[in-house]
C-alpha cells in the first residue's frame, strides 16, 4: 500500500505524481512552447557537487524512471542527504555563497508595473494575499485572482478551499467582491496555473499582463508554469511578498530544516515539470 505524504517537505511518490496528473486541469501548451523548459539547474547541480552527491536526476533522467522503486528511492535519499549536509555545514563561507546563489535564482523578481490582474498562489497564510491587496489598493491592477483548493495529500479533508478563505480575508480588507476572482479546485502549482488561465479565458477577463504575487522561495516555479501555459505575448511580472518568515528568508532558509527542504524541493518540482512538459 502506498504511504501518503503528510507534509509539503516530503517528495511525492511516482504513484502520487500519476494521480496528481490525472486530477489536474487540462490545458494545451502552445506548439511553440512544446519543447521549451523555463528552468535551469546549474545552481542546484553546483550545490550537489559541493557535497559529492549524485546529479543525474537534474541532468539525465526521464519521468518514467521514477517508476523504478530503486531509482526513486535514490532520488529521495539524495534530497534528504543534501538537506542534512547543508544543515551540518551551514557556517561554511564557501557553502553560504552557493546557497545565496540558489536562493537568488528561485526568488528573482521584476520591476513593478501596472497590469491587468494580480495573481495569488493559494497558501495556508494570508501573506501573499496581503501583498496583492496592497498592490491592488495602490492601483497596480483592477482585479485580484486567488487560486487553490489545497495540497493533493489533503484533498480528502473536505475543508473550505484556500482560495475561499483568502478571498474572505480580502473582502474583510475592503476589496470589492466584483474585483475578486477565486479559482477553488487546483491542488498543485501547475494546476493553479492551468485552471486559472482556463477560468480567465472562460470569463473573458483580460490577462495579457499578470503580476505574479508569490513567496520568494517558490517564485521561480510559478513563473515557469505561467510561461509554459500562458498565451504568446503574455507579460509576467514577478513580485515577492512584503513579509517573509525568517525560516524562508535568504539569511535563514538553510538554517531551518523546514525552510531548507521547502526551498530545495522547488528544484525537484521544477525538474519534474520539465520532464512532463508543464514548466
Amino acid at each position: 500500500m502506498e504511504v501518503k505524504r503528510t507534509s509539503n517537505i516530503q517528495l511525492p511518490s511516482y504513484a502520487e505524481l500519476q494521480n496528481i496528473l490525472r486530477y489536474e486541469s487540462k490545458r494545451d501548451v502552445d506548439i511553440a512552447k512544446q519543447g521549451t523548459t523555463y528552468a535551469t539547474f546549474e545552481t542546484i547541480i553546483k550545490l550537489l557537487k559541493f557535497f559529492d552527491l549524485p546529479t543525474e536526476f537534474f541532468e539525465d533522467f526521464k519521468f518514467e524512471d521514477l517508476k523504478d522503486v530503486t531509482t526513486y528511492t535514490a532520488v529521495v535519499e539524495m534530497y534528504n542527504a543534501l538537506a542534512s549536509k547543508v544543515l551540518e555545514n551551514q557556517n561554511n563561507p564557501d557553502l553560504i555563497l552557493l546557497l545565496d546563489q540558489v536562493y537568488d535564482y528561485v526568488s528573482e523578481i521584476d520591476e513593478l508595473q501596472k497590469a491587468d490582474i494580480l495573481f495569488v498562489f493559494g497558501s495556508k497564510t494570508t501573506v501573499r494575499t496581503e501583498t496583492a491587496i496592497r498592490l491592488y489598493q495602490e492601483g497596480y491592477a483592477p482585479k485580484i485572482m486567488i487560486s487553490g483548493r489545497c495540497p493533493f495529500y489533503e484533498i480528502d479533508k473536505g475543508e473550505k478551499s484556500e482560495a475561499e478563505i483568502l478571498g474572505e480575508f480580502a473582502l474583510q480588507q475592503g476589496v470589492p467582491k466584483e474585483d475578486l476572482i477565486l479559482e477553488k479546485t487546483s491542488i498543485t502549482m501547475p494546476d493553479n496555473v492551468k485552471a486559472s488561465l482556463n477560468l480567465l479565458e472562460h470569463m473573458n477577463v483580460p490577462h495579457q499582463k499578470i503580476i505574479l504575487v508569490n513567496s520568494p522561495y517558490c517564485q521561480r516555479r510559478g513563473y515557469a508554469h505561467f510561461n509554459k501555459f500562458s498565451s504568446a505575448g503574455t507579460e509576467l511580472i514577478r513580485i515577492n511578498t512584503d513579509k517573509i518568515a525568517e525560516k524562508f528568508s535568504k539569511s535563514g532558509w538553510y538554517k531551518d530544516e523546514n525552510g531548507l527542504k521547502t526551498t530545495l524541493k522547488e528544484f525537484f518540482g521544477l525538474r519534474i515539470s520539465g520532464l512532463i512538459n508543464t514548466g
